[in-house]
């Protein structure tokens, strides 16, 4: 009992280390004008939270490593969109979106997809949808840009409407911690979304890294808090 209990400190230390160093990684990034370097550095940060959780889950008798694998892809994906995103806008959309559907995947893994999820990501998407199209303050060039944010929007919406629904059904920390992840990144991407194609707003850069990094340790701290609490003795 002691050992794992040890065990589970060494794990939440270490997870803890790892929020704390993105969060000063942050800091500089932000404060030295968005270096790159410091970007490459800070996405491999919740990655590497993301492996010592999957890492956590393999040794624990615990059940669903599925989840635990899909969602460190997931982190992954999400790494290599944000390298990506500042070399070409569009493949890095695409990669961030392939990180999305797996996060979606990992979700359904936790509750089966339903009505009640596509209705509740149906309606964030349609108001997605109707301020990329109607917002006169976004200036999409090429016009190619505005259809590629409106299935990237489809795909956050889902992700964003799932997390919302499995905590409507089932109220409990890895939901509630799952669902702020999904809140985080989506408002993150809102920001992207203004900072790229409206560009008058001075903060919005800002305010996307400010709320994109807490999610994806949200989300990667997700995996060791299910663990801790579905390991059979």
């Amino acid at each position: 009992m002691d050992k794992k209990f040890d065990f589970k400190k060494i794990v939440l230390g270490l997870n803890i280390f790892m929020v704390v160093a993105l969060c000063v990684i942050n800091f500089f990034y932000q404060s030295n004008d968005f270096n790159y370097t410091l970007k490459c550095v800070g996405s491999a940060c919740f990655v590497v939270q993301g492996a010592i959780n999957f890492w956590f889950a393999l040794k624990s008798n615990t059940e669903e490593k599925k989840f635990y694998l899909i969602m460190f892809v997931g982190l992954v994906f999400s790494m290599i969109g944000d390298v990506v995103i500042n070399l070409n806008f569009v493949a890095g959309a695409a990669i961030f979106a392939i990180a999305h559907i797996w996060f979606v995947f990992a979700y359904c893994l936790l509750k089966k997809y339903n009505l009640q999820d596509g209705i509740i990501g149906g309606v964030i998407f349609i108001g997605s949808a109707l301020f990329i199209l109607l917002f006169k303050g976004l200036n999409f060039e090429p016009v190619l840009l505005k259809w590629v944010c409106l299935i990237y929007a489809l795909i956050i919406s889902t992700m964003l409407g799932k997390a919302v629904s499995n905590l409507i059904r089932e109220r409990n920390v890895v939901n509630i911690l799952l669902a702020i992840g999904a809140v985080l990144f989506f408002f993150s991407d809102l920001m992207l979304l203004l900072d790229n194609f409206m560009g008058t707003l001075s903060w919005t850069g800002n305010a996307c890294m400010a709320t994109y990094w807490p999610a994806l340790l949200i989300l990667a701290f997700s995996m060791f808090f299910k663990t801790k609490n579905n390991v059979k003795n």
